[in-house]
C-alpha cells in the first residue's frame, strides 16, 4: 500500500510535512488539496479520511496521521535515513518544536494579508465566512459527517472572530515572530543548525517559518540577523528545500486566483 501525502502547494504546515518526507527521501503518492478556491478540505471524501479537515494527512500502511507535528516524528520514526531526532538532542529538539508550534503562523499571515489593501481585507473577510458556510452545507448534505461539522464550524467562526477584529493580536505575534528569530539567531552562534550540529526535525520546522517571513514580505526579520541570515542562505541549498517545493514567495497566478475565489464564488 502507496504512502500518501494529502498537502496543499502553499499550506505552511504541509510544507513542514514535505520537508521532514523530502529530508527522509521517502517515496510517496501526493494528493494536491485545493483549500482555497475549490475547498476540497469540505469534501465527503477526504472528511472521512480527515474530520478535521485541514491539511496536511500522511496515509501509510493504512495508518492515518493528522498534523504537522504528528507527521514530523511518524516520519522519522518509521522511514530509514538520517536520524533527525538523535537520543542526545532529543530535549533541545522537542523544546525548539515546542516553541515553533506555540507560536501562531496563521495569525501573523492573516495579520499581515488585512494591512496590505482594504480589498485583502474584504477578500479574507469572504472567504472566512465561505468556510463557514461549507460546513453548514455538509452538515446538511452529509448528516453522517453532523459533528465533524459543527466542530468545524466553531473553529471557523473563531477564526473570524479573532482574525477580523479591529483588536486582532497581529502587533503582539508580529514582535514575537521578531523574538523568535532573536533566539534562533542567538543559538545559530553556538552551533550550525538550530539545536545542535546535527539537522533535525527543529530544522525543517524553521525552514519553513523562515520561508513564511519572506512569503509575507519579513525578510527583514532574517537578512539583518548574521547567523540566521546565513542559516537560510544553507537551508534554501539543500536538495530537500525544492524537493519540498517550500515556497518563500506566493505565486502571482496562484494569488490572483485565490483572490478572485474569495470575491466573487459563493
Amino acid at each position: 500500500m502507496p504512502t500518501v501525502l494529502y498537502s496543499n502547494d502553499s499550506s505552511y504546515y504541509s510544507m513542514i510535512a514535505r520537508l521532514v518526507l523530502a529530508e527522509k527521501n521517502v517515496k510517496y503518492d501526493m494528493h494536491k488539496i485545493d483549500i482555497h478556491i475549490k475547498m476540497e478540505q469540505f469534501m465527503p471524501e477526504y472528511v472521512k479520511i480527515q474530520p478535521n479537515m485541514t491539511v496536511p494527512t500522511l496515509v501509510c500502511d493504512g495508518e492515518v496521521i493528522t498534523g504537522s507535528d504528528k507527521i514530523l516524528f511518524f516520519v522519522n520514526k518509521h522511514f530509514p535515513g538520517q536520524d533527525l531526532l538523535p537520543e542526545e538532542d532529543t530535549s533541545a529538539i522537542e523544546k525548539s518544536l515546542k516553541l515553533h508550534y506555540n507560536f501562531s503562523i496563521e495569525d501573523l499571515t492573516m495579520g499581515s494579508a488585512l494591512r496590505k489593501s482594504p480589498i485583502a481585507r474584504f477578500a479574507l473577510g469572504r472567504g472566512l465566512k465561505r468556510a463557514s458556510r461549507r460546513c453548514v452545507q455538509l452538515m446538511k448534505t452529509n448528516p453522517e459527517f453532523k459533528v465533524s461539522a459543527e466542530n468545524k464550524l466553531k473553529v471557523e467562526e473563531e477564526r473570524q472572530r479573532l482574525i477580523l477584529s479591529k483588536e486582532n493580536n497581529y502587533t503582539i505575534v508580529r514582535q514575537q515572530a521578531i523574538d523568535l528569530c532573536d533566539i534562533l539567531d542567538t543559538e545559530l552562534g553556538k552551533h550550525q543548525f538550530a539545536v545542535s550540529n546535527k539537522y533535525s526535525l527543529a530544522d525543517v520546522v524553521w525552514t519553513v517559518f523562515l520561508a513564511r517571513l519572506f512569503m509575507i514580505k519579513s525578510d527583514d526579520f532574517i537578512t539583518r540577523r548574521k547567523n540566521l541570515n546565513a542559516y537560510w542562505q544553507r537551508m534554501t541549498l539543500r536538495e530537500s528545500f525544492a524537493g519540498a517545493n517550500i515556497w518563500s514567495k506566493m505565486h502571482r497566478g496562484t494569488l490572483i486566483r485565490i483572490m478572485f475565489a474569495l470575491l466573487f464564488r459563493p
